[in-house]
């Protein structure tokens, strides 16, 4: 955040809910991190403002929070849920919103308008900033399946039919790679391309 002293407020709440909720606190930074990361180079792309960043860097940031409700499956509808009810300040209720499907759409199910009410209910432009700050949250959740913050973004290729996603560790990163792919399919989609992981 940029730390003005309405995005400070906004900072201060969102640290208070990950402490509260005892989130992964470096796995929801490194993906925060991955996930600006990829939506600074993707920027031509999605056409999406610096507000919207700002949405991606909170849902980022508490997209694990509903674990503290779960120790199942569903985590990921029970933090659209810690949203929604949370105190976020400066954010509209709108905003609020979207963050919530953000996160919720961090795991599992892909945005669908025929079979999801809250994202049905969004207006075309609004279900644009969910569908591209999910599928960029996606991909970099799944770059640290192992939790150990160690794979980086390092850049983007954007070709006619391809999109390549340059990738910076120091060890073997088959299994974030497959973990980025097996969660890829909304960027691949929101890009149209295909969508290849490559270390550097």
């Amino acid at each position: 955040m940029n730390g003005d002293k309405k995005d400070n407020k906004l900072y201060d709440a969102v640290t208070s809910i990950m402490n509260e909720s005892m989130a992964d606190r470096a796995h929801a930074g490194h993906t925060t991190k991955q996930a600006l990361r990829l939506f600074d180079l993707l920027s031509i792309m999605h056409k999406l403002g610096s507000r919207e960043r700002l949405l991606l860097e909170v849902s980022s940031l508490l997209h694990d929070i509903g674990w503290s409700r779960t120790t199942r499956n569903g985590h990921h509808k029970h933090s659209r849920d810690m949203i929604r009810e949370a105190d976020l300040p400066d954010l509209t209720g709108k905003e609020k919103n979207i963050c919530a499907l953000i996160a919720r759409y961090h795991n599992k199910a892909e945005p669908d308008a025929s079979r999801h009410r809250g994202f049905a209910a969004l207006k075309k432009p609004d279900r644009l900033t969910v569908s591209w700050c999910a599928a960029i949250l996606r991909v970099s959740d799944g770059l640290d399946c192992n939790h150990n913050s160690s794979v980086h973004v390092a850049g983007c290729n954007i070709e006619k039919t391809r999109l390549t996603i340059l990738l910076k560790a120091q060890h073997d990163c088959a299994r974030e790679i497959r973990g980025a792919e097996r969660k890829g399919g909304l960027l691949a989609s929101m890009a149209m391309r295909e969508l290849v992981f490559l270390k550097c």
